[in-house]
């Protein structure tokens, strides 16, 4: 098979082409990919230097631990994952000595987008939580290395063979909040032009 450089984005990590000379997925390749995949940064090393993700924010571990229930529910491949509540249980319990908390009714700590990604990271992946792990797994075996996958399913679909990514979890958490941190921050600066509006207003 022709294996000349092509233009793809690619060609300086992946060096072997796709298919054999047989038309078969060449095993090579997809060695190649996975040492690549796996070489990705995470996102707290990757986003370090950008400005949004590391401004802090004052944040409830309610926020963060239901974020990432929802994400875990949202991803798995049935209605909710197994030992989604002794997770997020133990979640909670980690967070607390993670950083400083505020006393109250709803602790608050004050947070970057690094922090609590690298938090999710310190806790779920460095500590080796099983319940959590386990989700990263097929029920019917062995989860494939890399495979393809519809949001919209497939005529074919089978629960069983599927899994949670469990960095993109990670990533969509930091997101979620993310995005609700820019709603918050677009709601109070409308505020505040609309009461500078009204004082001038009620000053002539």
């Amino acid at each position: 098979m022709n294996n000349t450089p092509s233009d793809t984005p690619f060609d300086d990590i992946i060096k072997e082409p796709l298919l054999t000379e047989e038309g078969l997925i060449n095993p090579v390749c997809m060695a190649e990919a996975e040492a690549a995949i796996g070489s990705i940064p995470l996102d707290y090393q990757q986003l370090a230097d950008d400005g949004e993700w590391s401004e802090k924010w004052f944040t409830s571990r309610k926020e963060i631990v239901g974020t990432f229930a929802m994400w875990a529910c949202r991803q798995s491949p049935y209605g909710c994952p197994t030992g989604l509540e002794s997770v997020c249980k133990y979640l909670n319990e980690c967070l607390k000595t993670e950083c400083e908390w505020s006393s109250g009714d709803i602790p608050w700590a004050n947070l970057s987008l690094c922090d609590i990604n690298k938090m999710l990271y310190d806790i779920l992946y460095e500590k080796g939580v099983k319940a959590f792990d386990v989700w990263n797994e097929c029920v019917a075996g062995k989860a494939p290395s890399i495979s393809f996958t519809s949001r919209y399913g497939t005529a074919n679909y089978d629960p069983d063979k599927d899994f949670i990514d469990l960095d993109a979890l990670l990533h969509n958490v930091s997101i979620t909040i993310r995005d609700e941190r820019r709603r918050d921050d677009a709601f109070y600066k409308k505020f505040d032009a609309d009461w500078k509006r009204h004082e001038i207003e009620k000053g002539k």
